[in-house]
């Protein structure tokens, strides 16, 4: 008897250039570009394409799934039902199911053609590739994968205004935490970096980017113990989150700080944690 695992990769939070998704047969990987959008939209349509690429040894036979959605109080994806200012209402795809040989790229084209005028500020949707069931497969356990891409659409007129509430260190878990209220239309997001110093040994916001820049294969100067980017899940119009960041501490017998470093809607935020 054959048992089903669903395996779901949203892209929609993520800001990379290509998203790939690794299962269970090695290299086993597909592949999709771009993995997020972020368009104008108004009264006339407007047309994009997501490639995605079969990197796994076998064919993979997918069908496409477009939903009105949220962030729930935990950051976590949620389906909304559709209504007239959604933009999955508005959005044709083509093909909305295919077959990618081992290797090859399948190119799905998506048109958004608002049906009435839309509301000023955001409009969001998520695309689904969900992978269907191998009838080459008889048996044993087979992993299939749900592969989201967002798409936000942007009416006039646009108001950014997000304000950082505060940033605060756990240093028992290991968790940075960034309180943002944003009071606009449209969703933002913390933009930058963190970074770990032995006390007294911060060189200042100015240097930060020759050290967060670090080569890979060079010695870190012993006053520099790490960095890494912070975690850009978007707040969404109207809401206040506190945005969760998780990083390696230093041994114990180390004193260090943390800088953060970055942008909210284009503001600067230079934060120094003891």
């Amino acid at each position: 008897m054959k048992r089903i695992v669903t395996l779901t990769l949203l892209l929609l939070l993520s800001v990379f250039q290509w998203g790939t998704l690794f299962a269970e047969d090695p290299p086993g990987q597909v592949a999709v570009s771009p993995a997020m959008f972020e368009l104008n939209i108004g009264s006339k349509p407007v047309n994009e394409s997501i490639r995605i690429k079969n990197l796994k040894k076998n064919p993979v036979t997918l069908k496409v799934e477009v939903y009105n959605w949220t962030l729930d109080e935990q950051n976590k994806l949620k389906i909304l039902p559709p209504d007239s200012q959604s933009l999955d209402q508005w959005m044709i795809i083509n093909p909305v199911s295919f077959t990618i040989d081992p290797g090859n790229e399948q190119v799905i084209r998506f048109s958004i053609r608002p049906r009435t005028l839309p509301n000023p500020g955001e409009h969001r949707a998520v695309i689904y590739f969900a992978e269907q069931l191998s009838p080459t497969n008889p048996g044993g356990v087979e992993i299939l994968f749900k592969l989201g891409v967002g798409v936000y659409g942007y009416a006039e007129k646009i108001q950014r205004a997000a304000s950082l509430q505060g940033v605060s260190l756990d240093r028992a878990s290991g968790t940075l935490k960034v309180d943002i209220q944003n009071s606009g239309n449209v969703h933002t997001r913390l933009k930058g970096e963190y970074a770990l110093w032995k006390k007294d040994g911060f060189p200042g916001f100015k240097s930060i980017g020759s050290y967060t820049n670090w080569p890979r294969d060079k010695k870190r100067p012993e006053w520099f113990l790490g960095s890494g980017s912070m975690n850009n899940t978007p707040v969404l119009a109207g809401q206040r989150r506190t945005i969760t960041t998780k990083f390696d501490p230093p041994d114990k017998n180390t004193g260090y700080i943390i800088t953060v470093s970055g942008t909210i809607d284009g503001k600067k935020i230079e934060k120094i944690l003891q």
